[in-house]
């Protein structure tokens, strides 16, 4: 049966407001969450950081002679010298020189300014031994925790996901025995094989001398595990290498 040149019209008008009504609902609908984990892609074909920490003489002096802590700066930069990251301490005066178990919230930016990453290590009593770091990306949306362990001498800690699931250890050397040598903390799984290693370097023996320290893992690693790790990274300089525990290594380290 032929249709009719009427109904044909009628069709035709309900497929147009079919398509305007399409068009109006994919326009409301909300976009990509501009933080899903966009901000983290920079790291998917990384495999070494590679952390300065910026001082200069002025201020080793005052740390060394006068006591003085000062904020932390780190510079991040990947295998090849490009810039990654800056880690910026976010914290008073009194905070950073009264107590010894601190809190404090570091800033990680990337080139553009925008905050990407955030750590926050909550205060502790001097006498305790569990520091612990929370790494957030996008700041206030935890991606993992990185949990120091009790040990008589050697340091480990347990890197967990944003569910505090255990993801893998951190494993280092006795600090105080292993002072004219790289200092190497082993990233190993949970199964017991090692994988990588945080390096905390002191001689020419190190892939990058003029580096405070240089982390390796995988380049597969999970983009929020290897943002955890610079978490892992700042806490261990932060427990064993902060000047008012090792102050020579801080002036030393003016003339690498």
């Amino acid at each position: 049966m032929r249709t009719s040149v009427t109904a044909k019209l009628t069709i035709y008008i309900s497929l147009v407001k079919s398509n305007m009504e399409l068009s109006e609902f994919t326009t409301m609908m909300p976009g990509p969450d501009p933080y899903r984990f966009s901000e983290l892609e920079t790291l998917t074909m990384i495999d070494q950081f590679f952390i300065y920490k910026e001082r200069n003489m002025d201020e080793c002096i005052d740390e060394v002679c006068c006591g003085k802590n000062l904020d932390i700066r780190y510079t991040v930069k990947d295998d090849i010298g490009n810039h990654v990251f800056s880690i910026l301490e976010d914290s008073d005066y009194c905070s950073r020189n009264i107590h010894t178990g601190r809190s404090f919230t570091m800033n990680i930016v990337n080139d553009s300014n925008k905050e990407v990453i955030r750590l926050e290590h909550p205060f502790i009593c001097w006498s305790c031994s569990g520091h612990e770091v929370e790494v957030q990306s996008p700041p206030g949306v935890p991606v993992g925790h990185v949990r120091q362990n009790w040990h008589v001498c050697q340091p480990k800690f347990t890197v967990e996901n944003n569910q505090r699931e255990p993801e893998f250890k951190i494993v280092g050397p006795c600090v105080p025995l292993s002072f004219c040598v790289d200092q190497e903390f082993e990233l190993v799984s949970l199964s017991g094989s090692a994988f990588g290693k945080i390096v905390k370097p002191f001689s020419c023996s190190c892939v990058n001398v003029n580096a405070d320290f240089v982390l390796q893992f995988p380049v597969n690693l999970e983009d929020k595990m290897k943002a955890t790790l610079l978490g892992a990274c700042v806490l261990i300089d932060f427990v064993y290498y902060d000047p008012p525990k090792q102050p020579l290594l801080s002036l030393l380290s003016v003339f690498k």
